[in-house]
């Protein structure tokens, strides 16, 4: 059980990591969407041709096919770039934590379009969120982070896609290893960021001897690991568990934002913050009771 919870504390860990590199190395976001996606698409392909090559092999092409196209597109892509355009807009600390709010939009979709009947529990968080966002970014508190229009529309829209990343990979987990997911996904954001930031831009850095090194680090270690690490602790312990536990990401990045960047932490912030973690550790629980 202590392995599952370790797992998970680490697959948090090196995710703060990642997003408080990306922020240090003021990369342009599609470059390094397309840069985290090409380096782990080529260490997991490696990895999956020894060890598991069935995870390649697609058994009904024409069903199939336009799904993971669909997944790389409005998942992998989509919510790697929200992600880190967050980070670039953002104090770290509080892109994490938007980041974080995937849960309320995952609620909100199942209700709207897949007819899930939400709990109470689900509910209570959902207005929990809420209010705690809206004393994050000073709506209620003055005192609050001071949030531009454009941070907090990339921070809800990196939200939003990583929902839809959740939604759409648990719709499929019968038909699809977790590896074949994530194998697939990154090949089409690969593909993408090379068309739309162009193959200079996001292959110049990955072998510029400054930036070789943090870029394999930031495509290994904050991209490839924590999904593996993610992925291995719900051997252990049940998906609840480990995503609750994964919500350390969030305080780790409060840490390192303070540390590295030296960004200010208000009252206001910490509480919202502090309502934003119950509010998804809530609708988690609602969730798995469901």
């Amino acid at each position: 059980m202590w392995r599952g919870y370790g797992l998970a504390l680490l697959a948090a860990t090196l995710w703060a990591i990642g997003g408080l590199t990306a922020k240090w190395l003021e990369i342009d976001p599609a470059a390094m969407t397309g840069i985290r996606s090409i380096v782990a698409l080529v260490f997991l392909g490696a990895i999956l041709l020894i060890f598991n090559r069935k995870a390649f092999k697609i058994y009904e092409p024409r069903r199939d096919i336009p799904f993971l196209l669909l997944f790389g597109v409005f998942g992998q892509a989509a919510m790697s770039y929200t992600y880190l355009q967050a980070i670039a807009h953002n104090p770290v600390s509080l892109a994490i934590l938007m980041h974080y709010l995937a849960p309320v939009c995952s609620l909100i979709i199942g209700v709207l379009f897949l007819r899930h009947r939400p709990k109470l529990l689900a509910v209570s968080g959902v207005v929990l969120a809420m209010i705690g966002c809206a004393l994050v970014v000073g709506i209620i508190n003055p005192a609050g982070i001071n949030v531009t229009g454009l941070g907090f529309a990339w921070g809800m829209a990196s939200a939003f896609f990583f929902s839809l990343y959740a939604v759409m990979g648990g719709q499929v987990k019968e038909r699809f290893s977790a590896f074949t997911l994530l194998f697939y996904g990154l090949l089409v954001s690969t593909l993408i960021w090379l068309v739309v930031a162009g193959p200079s831009a996001v292959l110049t850095p990955i072998f510029s001897t400054e930036t070789m090194l943090p870029l394999l680090a930031v495509g290994v270690f904050s991209t490839l690991l924590p999904f593996a690490a993610f992925l291995m602790a719900l051997r252990y312990i049940p998906a609840v568990n480990a995503g609750i536990t994964a919500m350390a990401e969030p305080i780790l990045g409060v840490i390192g934002g303070a540390l590295i960047f030296s960004e200010l932490i208000t009252g206001s912030f910490v509480i919202g913050g502090v309502l934003i973690l119950i509010a998804i550790a809530a609708i988690q629980i609602a969730d798995a009771w469901s």
